[in-house]
């Protein structure tokens, strides 16, 4: 018998309960309750907190489990994958490990929510007064709203006097995909792989666009993990959403920065003369001095901007432009065109799913007017590429016929 199969359920003279009852459940919320009562627990390295892990289930099969026996190495199995999965939230790991799990709430009262597919639903869980205070706890701040990202969760705590404690651990996916990846899982064809390839290799300065913020986000981690690795990005973000995984990537989060270390910021990042600066700004003032900062010479940006449409890209870049330079329009649109190349932009299929629904070339002609090509578009069942008889890309592979995708995540949420 297996260690999975003799944890699941204790021998117990009653049937009812030897159905219901679970010693693997049980242990991880009682490690969990016990671990919230040790204010220094998280000050303990890893060989102490596994230790400390041992000597409680020791305590308690010989208090409460007289009857079963485990070995230390089976012993030793709870125990580490108890700190596999133990991410500082107490009893709340073990919902937040739960596949289905994207994030956690927790109310003034307690009460757990879970969020599964979009939406919240009540739990049969409700944290005690010291259990909740245990959490809060980890979070030193003396704003009443805090929002910081740790390994991989958005934390999101509301304190008074906004409102009552409630407190938001949303799950951050890790996204490994590729443009091959995609072309691989049937998800965009071939051309339109060597294309985003082409203009990613050639340091275009591309905006990538779209309703949703995590389509996006996801969207953009592909891009970065199809850059080649002998290339150095510098990534200057909100929250540190990505999280360096290679050793090209260096990343700065702003949002707690004034004006003046924010500059120190950008010309830190000049000074490193990165190959790629993907921006991920989503506070104006700070989006626009780094669009004001980017001239005719700085390649390789990648940033992302949030819009209804391609339109709404270009209108809210002009008007930023008009404001900030105290300039016309056509100048502001000038300065559009010389600074962006292409602008791709993520349709939404629902909550999970999305796709790129077209990419538009960014122009200007003699006379300044702003030109938007479109170079690729989905329709019907695959994309389509329409470039001029010159452009520098390879030419004559077949378009692949791509189903009308509605497709979802886990990699990429181009799935």
């Amino acid at each position: 018998m297996t260690l999975k199969d003799r944890l699941k359920n204790i021998e117990n003279n009653t049937p009812e309960i030897v159905e219901e009852f679970s010693f693997n459940d049980y242990i991880v919320d009682a490690i969990s309750q016990k671990i919230s009562t040790i204010p220094v627990w998280y000050e303990y390295d890893y060989s102490e907190q596994f230790e400390l892990i041992l000597s409680f289930l020791d305590s308690k099969l010989n208090t409460e489990f007289e009857d079963l026996e485990l070995s230390e190495t089976e012993k030793k199995a709870i125990a580490e994958e108890f700190l596999r999965n133990n991410n500082g939230f107490g009893i709340l790991d073990k919902l937040l490990a739960k596949k289905n799990c994207s994030s956690v709430m927790v109310n003034s009262l307690g009460i757990v929510y879970l969020e599964n597919k979009g939406r919240y639903e009540k739990t049969d869980l409700v944290l005690s007064n010291k259990q909740y205070s245990s959490i809060i706890s980890r979070f030193k701040s003396t704003s009443p709203v805090l929002k910081v990202r740790e390994n991989n969760f958005y934390i999101t705590l509301i304190t008074p006097p906004v409102a009552d404690n409630m407190l938001i651990i949303k799950k951050i996916k890790d996204i490994y995909d590729t443009f091959s990846d995609l072309t691989q899982n049937g998800l965009i064809s071939s051309e339109l792989q060597k294309f985003m390839e082409y203009i990613i290799r050639t340091k275009k300065n591309i905006i990538i666009s779209g309703q949703s913020d995590s389509h996006v986000n996801e969207f953009m981690k592909i891009i970065i993990n199809s850059i080649n690795e002998t290339n150095q990005i510098a990534v200057i973000e909100d929250s540190l959403m990505y999280r360096p995984n290679m050793d090209n990537i260096s990343s700065f989060s702003v949002t707690s920065l004034d004006d003046i270390e924010y500059q120190n910021i950008l010309s830190t990042v000049a000074d490193l003369n990165p190959d790629y600066i993907v921006s991920q700004i989503k506070d104006y003032k700070k989006f626009l001095s780094l669009y004001l900062n980017i001239n005719d010479l700085t390649r390789g940006i990648l940033t992302q901007i949030s819009a209804s449409s391609i339109t709404d890209v270009t209108n809210r870049l002009v008007n930023m432009g008009m404001i900030a330079l105290k300039s016309t329009e056509k100048q502001a649109k000038l300065k559009l065109a010389s600074t962006f190349d292409y602008v791709i932009y993520l349709e939404n299929l629902s909550k999970d799913s999305y796709r790129i629904s077209s990419i538009m070339e960014i122009t200007s002609t003699k006379s300044s007017s702003l030109v938007l090509n479109e170079v690729v578009r989905f329709v019907g069942d695959g994309y389509v590429l329409d470039f001029e008889e010159d452009y520098p890309y390879d030419e004559g592979l077949e378009l692949d016929s791509l189903e009308q995708n509605a497709l979802t995540n886990f990699r990429s949420r181009l799935r």
